[in-house]
């Protein structure tokens, strides 16, 4: 039996720890058809995915998953990892702010609607 590098060992220790914190992990092919996907950390219906691009080097995917490990712990740290997406709102309870869009002067939607009240 073939033994394995210390890259390995440490990549499956990587693996282990992501898949105890409740990370659904996948290594998938994602680049295939002209379609490039990025490897990364995703929250869907209530869960988290970890997509790993398996043509990656081991070097890579070590430094992918730590990454992701310290992304969990930002989110745990700031009460925000059964809602990551609550992130973006800022406050807790408050809606995330809506994004401003332009007229056609150039003002924002909001200039405008108090130069009409004005």
């Amino acid at each position: 039996m073939a033994r394995k590098s210390k890259k390995q060992l440490h990549l499956e220790s990587l693996e282990s720890e992501i898949k105890k914190r409740g990370v659904k992990l996948g290594y998938e092919r994602l680049k295939f058809a002209g379609l490039v996907l990025k490897s990364g950390l995703c929250w869907f219906r209530g869960k988290y995915y970890l997509f790993v691009d398996r043509l990656l080097p081991v070097s890579a995917r070590i430094e992918l998953l730590e990454g992701a490990l310290e992304e969990l712990d930002q989110l745990a740290a700031a009460g925000r990892l059964e809602n990551p997406a609550g992130a973006l709102a800022g406050v807790e309870g408050e809606p995330a702010p809506e994004p401003q869009t332009e007229t056609q002067s150039g003002e924002s939607a909001g200039e405008a609607e108090a130069k009409e009240v004005g």
